[in-house]
């Protein structure tokens, strides 16, 4: 819930000034910022309280491979939210595809994966060092993580894009 509360403040604040300055009112890039916000601080935070905050958030069975996986998830993150900024421009004078969109699905996969630890800690009773909450938080967190999952799809333009279809079939 933290998580969604810093998506959201960052995501005002990279539309505040389309809000105010400018004719352009594009909440999906606002969204887009927010999100990627909100990975940058979390992925660092990875690294930087790896052992204290995330490891304990592993199941037993993850444990031989608690750090690996901590510090690769928080990688995920960093990458996912410098897929997500990246002007579609870029890409193109690059000559690459759009990543965009593929940065949206890896973070929307990489965040069904963390469901695991999620409902781990709620099954515990565990804590994580940094958010002391109370017992009501680890049990509302898995539930926020479908919320998570479309956010990415949709700043990405994997879902929800307003291009139009194609349709297979020809009349």
């Amino acid at each position: 819930m933290s998580f969604l509360l810093l998506m959201i403040a960052l995501s005002a604040l990279a539309y505040a000034p389309q809000w105010l300055l400018g004719d352009r009112r594009d909440y999906r890039m606002a969204m887009r910022h927010g999100m990627a916000g909100g990975f940058v601080f979390t992925g660092s935070d990875h690294f930087v309280h790896g052992h204290s905050r995330y490891v304990p958030m592993l199941p037993e069975f993850m444990a031989d491979h608690a750090v690996e996986l901590v510090h690769l998830t928080g990688a995920m993150e960093l990458a996912g939210a410098i897929g997500l900024v990246i002007p579609l421009a870029v890409y193109s004078r690059l000559g690459l595809p759009n990543l965009r969109k593929w940065a949206g699905i890896g973070l929307a996969v990489m965040l069904a994966f963390l469901v695991i630890a999620n409902i781990h800690v709620a099954l515990q009773g565990g804590r994580v060092q940094g958010l002391e909450f109370g017992d009501w938080y680890y049990y509302l967190r898995p539930f926020f993580q479908p919320l998570f999952m479309l956010w990415a799809l949709f700043v990405s333009g994997v879902i929800w894009s307003g291009e139009p279809r194609v349709s297979a079939r020809r009349l």
